[in-house]
């Protein structure tokens, strides 16, 4: 009688992983294909455009600073004493430098800029994601671009469902 009731849990038990197992789903999305249609993103590209050409012009004007003091050093170089030649060769050595912090500095910023504006728009992507999971009751949801080797027949394209959430369809 144990042997049979320890059987019979057995059974319902392994009836019951192949019903659950028969409810689960798993989607794939392309977020990167996703978000470059997010109407959030021209906007985003146009405010980067605005900014890295803030930094371009600045960057300009340092560099044509530095060319008419060397076209200038370049005309009284060889009517200049030794000792003046040299400290203005050092000035002209340290501008160079500046310019090439700042290029950095700047680049640096305008990445960091960059991830800021997309933050907003990331997180507005996920959770929409998550709001489709939830909703659909997927187990998960895999991104495309992070190589899935095999996907089934069964697996489901969240990206229309998602595109819809986000009021993009």
């Amino acid at each position: 009688m144990l042997k049979k009731s320890l059987l019979v849990a057995i059974i319902l038990g392994v009836a019951s992983f192949v019903v659950n197992a028969q409810e689960v789903k798993i989607g794939y999305i392309n977020t990167q294909e996703i978000m470059m249609m997010m109407p959030e993103i021209s906007d985003l590209e146009k405010q980067l455009a605005d900014y890295n050409a803030q930094n371009a012009k600045y960057l300009q004007d340092m560099d044509a600073e530095i060319r008419t003091k060397y076209d200038k050093y370049e005309k009284e170089k060889a009517t200049m004493i030794e000792s003046v030649q040299k400290i203005q060769e050092e000035e002209l050595m340290e501008l160079q430098r500046r310019l090439q912090n700042a290029y950095q500095t700047l680049q640096a910023e305008a990445e960091k800029k960059q991830q800021e504006l997309l933050k907003p728009i990331q997180d507005k992507l996920l959770n929409a994601i998550e709001t489709v999971g939830k909703k659909n009751n997927f187990l998960y949801i895999m991104e495309v671009q992070a190589g899935i080797l095999y996907k089934s027949d069964k697996a489901i394209n969240v990206g229309p469902i998602v595109k819809k959430e986000l009021g993009m369809e």
